[in-house]
């Protein structure tokens, strides 16, 4: 009789002991990020510098007064989702994967005052040569699919970087190229398109822009603006990585800085070489360089239709109220001209629940699940785009 529960001691002890080195084979055969972040793109952030700073200020300061101050609005981004299937259009990122993601990107970036919508519906791109991505590439693909003043996102199968790597995503920090590439596998992995969006508003890997070299930020944080990822709050980082980071996300590293301090990195952090499914925050500070780098450069993001242009507000001469709804019904008023003259709602994946003739009669939303949607006004030559929350 005590054969057995000694038996079952000894599988059970087996299992805890190949549990840390399954999943630290798992992750060590994940892709990398394949974003560059070049000299080039180190001198033009710090061109831009004195106009970060001040929206930084002024994200800061609406993050302490809130309650009692003018807060920021927030910011509706228009993603174009161009999902890449095989030439018989087998494969590719489901479109239930799809919206989970961009709900789980609006979570993670809420507090940086962004909310990511789907633009226009899908494009869908059937090509076996695309399936399998090579970043040379590229220029075929974007000339061929691109949509301007949006974040264009391409999810595919695989992707190859000019090293013959494969890589998780990659982007790019250039004003008006708006490209995203995703393998289909990390973007669902809860952090690694939310990693690359990161890049595109401008952030560094907390452990610097080069990946081949130790960090040369100090632990006590001296140079923290100028070496590591330029941001202050997210302490020096030596580069994490499955050696230096157990299954409870805790650093097991011994390096140390030139001082000799050694490291506590934040193994949770977003930009960081942690295991993927470690990362999920960005730091205040961050979020704020995030916020800034939109302010100042890439605030022309409007989700258009081919002869439109689409205005994205939420102080305008349009109320609509109550917002958040608390009946079944809504009303939208026109404070000047009444230039809108139709109107729909739609989830975050453009998925239409109500559309009809703008008047003064209210619009009934009774069937509407709970949840956050979009109410789209169109004019003659225009459209605007403001939050409904029910």
């Amino acid at each position: 009789m005590k054969m057995f529960p000694e038996l079952i001691k000894f599988l059970f002890t087996g299992i805890i002991v190949l549990f840390p080195f399954n999943i630290f084979c798992q992750n060590n055969s994940d892709p990398i990020c394949g974003t560059v972040t070049s000299a080039e793109t180190l001198d033009y952030f710090n061109t831009l510098k004195p106009q970060l700073k001040h929206y930084e200020a002024a994200f800061m300061s609406s993050k302490k007064t809130q309650k009692n101050g003018k807060s920021i609005s927030k910011n509706y981004i228009p993603i174009k989702a161009h999902i890449i299937r095989s030439s018989n259009g087998d494969g590719g990122m489901d479109t239930s994967e799809l919206e989970n993601a961009i709900t789980i990107l609006n979570n993670t970036f809420g507090n940086a005052f962004m909310e990511f919508f789907l633009c226009n519906g899908i494009n869908y791109i059937n090509n076996d040569s695309f399936y399998h991505f090579k970043s040379n590439q590229e220029q075929s693909l974007v000339d061929a699919n691109n949509v301007s003043g949006v974040i264009n996102i391409y999810f595919t199968e695989t992707i190859e970087n000019a090293s013959n790597e494969y890589v998780c995503g990659y982007t790019y920090n250039k004003k008006n190229y708006d490209v995203i590439v995703m393998q289909n596998g990390c973007a669902g992995n809860d952090s690694s398109l939310a990693h690359e969006l990161g890049h595109y508003f401008s952030l560094i890997h907390t452990h610097g822009a080069d990946n081949t070299c130790m960090t040369k930020e100090m632990v006590n944080g001296n140079n923290c603006s100028s070496d590591g990822d330029q941001i202050c709050d997210t302490p020096a980082d030596p580069k994490l990585t499955i050696e230096n980071v157990n299954n409870f996300c805790r650093y097991i590293g011994t390096e140390t800085d030139s001082n000799g301090e050694h490291y506590t990195p934040d193994t949770k952090n977003i930009m960081s070489y942690s295991m993927k499914g470690c990362r999920s925050h960005f730091s205040e500070q961050q979020l704020a360089r995030m916020y800034a780098y939109f302010m100042t450069t890439k605030n022309y993001l409007a989700c258009g239709g081919e002869d439109a242009e689409t205005k994205i507000s939420e102080s305008t001469n349009i109320k609509i109220y109550p917002n958040p709804i608390s009946g079944e019904v809504i009303y939208v008023k026109q404070t000047s001209n009444k230039e809108y003259h139709s109107f729909t709602i739609s989830n975050l994946m453009g998925q239409v629940f109500v559309s009809g003739k703008l008047t003064n009669n209210p619009i009934h939303l009774s069937h509407l699940p709970s949840g956050s949607y979009l109410i789209t006004l169109r004019s003659n030559n225009s459209k605007m785009v403001k939050r409904l929350i029910k």
